[in-house]
């Protein structure tokens, strides 16, 4: 069965018991179903947004839907031992061997950089190998991430900070489900869906990925959570600590404070949801530095401070670029005066 033939099934028995295919990713209900849509439909999918939005937990919960597969023992392109297709396990005489990989480890994660090679991708000669074997030997070539993400969820985090010349590479197996090995000639089945993210332009390092390649995606644009929805998000994946509580009254003013720097145009690079997590166990620690076992108000507003200056880009136009500490001091008044 297709990967994606697999990820559409799964998807839709979830729904027929009525239970959330994307429980633990946190967005609007259409932005939801659209990727849903995408996802069932068969197609590659593109999530823009800004950092910390759940695009890399969404694709690990997609990943989650996909059973254990059985694939031939030292094949490095992932064979089913029933139809092996790769030059490794034509080459070889009786029957194969079969290992089991369970289904969460059928994801192979790419981080986009601007030093991300072609050869990274789609792999290299190895020259020890082609030393012994010869250089148009197909046991000289190495695969690459793309080959390796064959019957698995290919994840592209940051596609628009990757060169073009290297996304460009992505373009046969997005359209035709397969790789050339280049210089021997062999064409390499390769059976994933790509799930790839992109920050917004006006981030540092961001780029636009090219009109070619980003018509073989569906793009769904993912903003950040309601005040609601981050507070269940840090429930859920923020630490608790030992010996210290944190009530969970105060979470709305955590969850605040992230979210007064989104509205403020002083700052060109707001607080992500990733910012609240780390006000809410660096407050725990505070506490406990402190000698005490409850996280008071005080607590949350030096926690949030760390946070803040470690993550918030003040724009170089607002009259605090010189003094960003009072803006921040600012915000955390202003949401503990709110709360």
């Amino acid at each position: 069965m297709e990967l994606r033939e697999e990820l559409r099934r799964s998807i839709l028995a979830k729904m027929r018991r009525r239970l959330d295919p994307l429980d633990g990713f946190y967005a609007s209900e259409e932005t939801k179903e659209a990727i849903l849509a995408v996802v069932i439909s068969g197609r590659h999918l593109l999530l823009e947004g800004p950092p910390g939005t759940g695009k890399t937990t969404l694709a690990k919960i997609l990943a989650g839907h996909l059973q254990s597969m059985r694939v031939a023992a030292g094949c490095r392109y992932n064979c089913d031992p029933k139809s092996p297709q790769c030059p490794d396990c034509l080459s070889r005489k009786g029957q194969l061997e079969v290992i089991t990989i369970p289904g969460q480890q059928r994801f192979i994660r790419v981080q986009g950089s601007p030093e991300l090679m072609p050869e990274d991708l789609l792999g290299d000669i190895d020259p020890v190998v082609a030393m012994q074997c010869g250089i148009h030997d197909v046991r000289a070539f190495t695969p690459g991430k793309i080959q390796r993400a064959h019957r698995k969820i290919l994840f592209i985090d940051e596609l628009n900070r990757v060169p073009e010349r290297t996304q460009n590479t992505l373009i046969q197996v997005l359209e035709e489900r397969t790789t050339t090995i280049a210089g021997l000639d062999v064409t390499i089945r390769v059976d994933t869906v790509v799930v790839a993210t992109q920050n917004p332009e006006e981030y540092t390092g961001a780029d636009r990925i090219s009109e070619t390649l980003g018509d073989r995606f569906e793009r769904v644009r993912i903003d950040y959570p309601s005040p609601e929805q981050e507070i269940a998000i840090l429930k859920r994946y923020a630490r608790s600590f030992k010996g210290v509580r944190l009530d969970d009254e105060l979470l709305p003013e955590i969850v605040h404070i992230s979210q007064l720097t989104r509205a403020t145009e002083d700052i060109s690079r707001p607080a992500s949801v990733r910012a609240s997590i780390a006000t809410f166990e660096q407050a725990q620690a505070i506490a406990q530095l402190k000698g005490r076992d409850a996280v008071g108000r005080g607590d949350i507003g030096e926690a949030a401070r760390i946070s803040l200056e470690g993550r918030v880009e003040v724009s170089p136009n607002s009259p605090y670029y010189e003094m960003q500490g009072a803006l921040f001091d600012q915000i955390i008044k202003k949401a503990q005066g709110d709360s």
